[in-house]
């Protein structure tokens, strides 16, 4: 019995060290038990290694032994594959051409209809930008041509597909789902906290050159935790329409920490911004968007949207300003929100967001 205790000790000391160190290492939960699982077989082994020798048996006895000992031994690894998470080679190459997909269109000759619909997109845009400026010259607001010939992505369901071919999902929460353990911040409302800027800043940056953590976030943003690959792998593209999709994300329900700025002070400011898109979620571009505090003496100011559909406005608001109502307009829809922040805080940007559907 005491040669048995020994491998049950090793096997219980290093069950317990797996799970620690996994833990610290922030592993999701499902490799946790995964490591535990792999530590038991091991103890097995080392306890079968141990026991005494069993007596011998008839030949009719020791074959339904061997089979019997077969069956649970098949059993015990069959279930832990049915179990624990497995590795998909074709579901893997699904996701790598997904992600090449758009790179290789960038070096391919389009056919007829692909370089008529990319000469009819290229066109509208033009068009659209020579109306702005006649609209302009007029004091109107100049009507926008729609593009979208063909079946494709809107830039929200794009960016939501690079979300899912990156994994986000797998140190990020989006509405309680996703990621495990304290990784990186909830982001279900992102979008009321950050531009689409400062989303593709940030995932560009660095351990060495940061930008900006997740308000109680500064010990995993001092590991590193944050990939900086993506630097070198995603495209203009798919940092564009990832930031978008994103910027959709705005329930605050879900509590998403702040930004905490580590270079940018502050300004005596308050910045606006925002998508424009029509009602099947294209971007409308070069869209005039007014804003203007709603008090006596006041400066009002305005934005074009650009390609994607984004404008920015900045407003001269002091610390004198706060809970200022803002009014925006665009052709003729009007919005409102006021202007909360604090002014004794020197880190958190004084901006709010504010979406049209045209």
């Amino acid at each position: 019995m005491p040669r048995l205790m020994w491998p049950v000790a090793i096997g219980l000391v290093c069950a317990g060290a797996s799970w620690v160190v996994s833990g610290m290492l922030h592993f999701p939960l499902i490799f946790q038990w995964m490591f535990l699982f792999y530590v038991a077989l091991g103890t097995g082994v080392f306890l079968l290694l141990a026991a005494p020798e069993l007596p011998l048996l008839r030949p009719g006895k020791a074959i339904v032994g061997l089979v019997a000992f077969y069956l649970f031994t098949s059993g015990v690894f069959l279930a832990g594959g049915a179990i624990l998470p497995q590795f998909d080679p074709a579901v893997e190459q699904e996701k790598i051409n997904k992600i090449l997909k758009h790179r290789r269109a960038q070096f391919e000759r389009p056919h007829n209809t692909e370089e008529l619909l990319k000469r009819a997109q290229d066109l509208s845009v033009k068009a659209n930008d020579l109306m702005g400026r006649v609209a302009k010259l007029q004091g109107s607001t100049a009507p926008v041509l729609a593009a979208s010939l063909g079946t494709t992505l809107s830039p929200i369901e794009r960016g939501k597909e690079v979300y899912q071919l990156y994994e986000c999902y797998n140190c990020h929460k989006i509405g309680g789902k996703g990621g495990t353990k304290k990784r990186g911040p909830e982001m279900g409302n992102i979008g009321n906290l950050l531009t689409p800027q400062q989303i593709i800043k940030k995932i560009l940056s660095t351990k060495a050159d940061p930008y900006f953590y997740a308000e109680g976030f500064e010990k995993e943003h001092k590991k590193g935790l944050m990939p900086e690959k993506y630097r070198e792998l995603m495209t203009e593209e798919e940092l564009s329409t990832l930031a978008a999709y994103l910027m959709t994300l705005k329930n605050p329900a879900h509590v998403t920490p702040k930004p905490i700025f580590l270079k940018d002070e502050v300004q005596h400011g308050f910045i606006v911004y925002g998508y424009v898109r029509d009602e099947s979620g294209q971007p409308v571009p070069n869209m005039k968007v007014s804003a203007r505090p709603a008090k006596d003496g006041s400066h009002a100011t305005s934005a074009i949207t650009n390609k994607d559909g984004y404008y920015e406005a900045f407003l001269h608001l002091h610390n004198a300003d706060v809970g200022a109502v803002i009014r925006l307009s665009v052709r003729n829809q009007k919005k409102e929100l006021r202007a909360d922040f604090d002014p004794s805080d020197k880190k958190t940007k004084r901006q709010a967001t504010i979406d049209f559907i045209l």
